[in-house]
């Protein structure tokens, strides 16, 4: 399928090895042959023990410490020889801002650093989506005053988000007007916000949970893929997805290429939708970078990181029509933590569920021919779940803002 492998194809350097979605584009590339190189923050990271990765790179957390995360990301691509640099995560962002620093000869497809900024504040991207005629919540931004007169005007539950934060975080919903001040003062308090910063108020959605994927090439589509998200790891698909599965849905696809066309989008990229009570899909978030659950798609047949690879080494790709076929994808350690908080409140009918055996399922995080990443993945959440106070989705510092 398009480039031809030789033995001379660039190497690859993919960043945030601790995370699902990296080893996923880490194994759809090592497979074919390429030499794949890692880099993250964790010495625990999944991909670092993978039989595909060629090397490991100790890097600093890049919410933490951006800027120096940029120097040893330059001085790790000069180490391993890598011209392919594909960026798994926020740091997708910096990667953007900083490019200017980064040599001719490191290939990369990331989106223009204006796009990025609109994509990741959830608040802004409503108005940009809504722009391009793609379905939205109701949303408000409102001061922390104007809480006492929307809540006379909203319906019961209300969502209440931080601008920027991933996988549920600074996310929280409140189901009368008294949580509704507590949760938003809680979120103001606990991330440091203020001004134009404060959460924002969306109107609570019923329906089924759903994402388009997407590669584009500076505006323009190289592949799309739908699944729908049947649980996730908090109770009513709430948080990361843990079980989904391939969907055929082509007027979500529509909605969701309005707005990636409008931004002009370059690089992989995720968007979340719920449906209203009447079953429109409407646009809650886009990730703009790879996604966590993107095994789905490779296994469907859509190979995201082999076409992200040959767009940012400059191969001339036209839009590819793939029929995925319908499977479903499980993440093991996700679903581990979802039954834990199902046990913890009680929710028995939910807890059995998810023990629930799948017949053909494949899995995010463990295949035989490759298993210590899971290994190092669950030593991994572990060590971080104790150094969190026991919390199941640590937030680092700058994550939430």
């Amino acid at each position: 399928m398009g480039l031809k492998l030789r033995g001379d194809n660039p190497s690859v350097f993919v960043t945030y090895g601790w995370c699902r979605s990296s080893y996923a584009v880490l194994r759809s590339l090592g497979r074919k042959g390429l030499t794949v190189h890692v880099g993250d923050a964790s010495p625990a990271a999944m991909s670092r023990f993978s039989r595909y990765a060629a090397s490991f790179s100790r890097l600093p957390d890049f919410f933490v410490e951006p800027e120096r995360y940029i120097d040893c990301l330059l001085e790790a691509l000069k180490k391993t020889g890598a011209e392919i640099l594909l960026a798994c995560h926020e740091d997708v962002g910096l990667v953007s801002r900083y490019r200017e620093r980064f040599p001719e000869h490191i290939r990369m497809a990331v989106p223009a650093w204006e796009s990025y900024q609109a994509a990741e504040d959830k608040l802004r991207l409503m108005e940009i989506a809504s722009q391009y005629g793609c379905p939205v919540p109701r949303t408000y931004a409102a001061a922390e005053g104007e809480l006492e007169k929307l809540s006379k005007e909203l319906a019961f539950p209300v969502v209440l988000k931080t601008r920027i934060g991933n996988s549920a975080k600074g996310v929280a919903i409140a189901h009368h007007a008294e949580e509704l001040k507590e949760k938003y003062r809680f979120l103001a308090d606990t991330y440091h916000l203020a001004g134009e910063r404060l959460p924002f108020l969306q109107e609570f959605l019923p329906g089924r949970a759903a994402g388009v994927c997407a590669v584009y090439d500076h505006g323009r589509p190289l592949a799309f893929f739908a699944e729908e998200y049947l649980r996730c790891k908090e109770p009513g698909r709430f948080g990361t997805s843990t079980l989904r599965r391939t969907l055929e849905e082509p007027a979500l696809v529509e909605s969701g290429r309005r707005v990636l066309d409008g931004l002009k989008w370059h690089g992989p990229v995720h968007l979340d939708f719920i449906q209203d009570a009447e079953g429109v899909y409407r646009l809650i978030e886009l990730n703009p970078r790879p996604w966590g659950a993107m095994a789905l798609a490779i296994y469907a047949g859509v190979d995201f990181p082999w076409l992200w690879y040959r767009l940012a080494a400059g191969e001339n790709l036209t839009f590819t029509d793939i029929k995925p076929a319908k499977i479903m994808c499980r993440w093991i350690l996700g679903d581990f933590l979802a039954l834990s908080n199902r046990l913890r409140n009680g929710l028995w009918g939910e807890a059995a569920q998810i023990l629930r055996w799948h017949s053909g399922c494949y899995h995010d995080d463990f295949t035989w021919t490759d298993p210590f990443p899971f290994f190092a993945q669950n030593l991994d959440y572990l060590v971080k779940y104790i150094k969190a106070g026991g919390r199941m989705n640590p937030v680092t510092k700058n994550m939430v803002r």
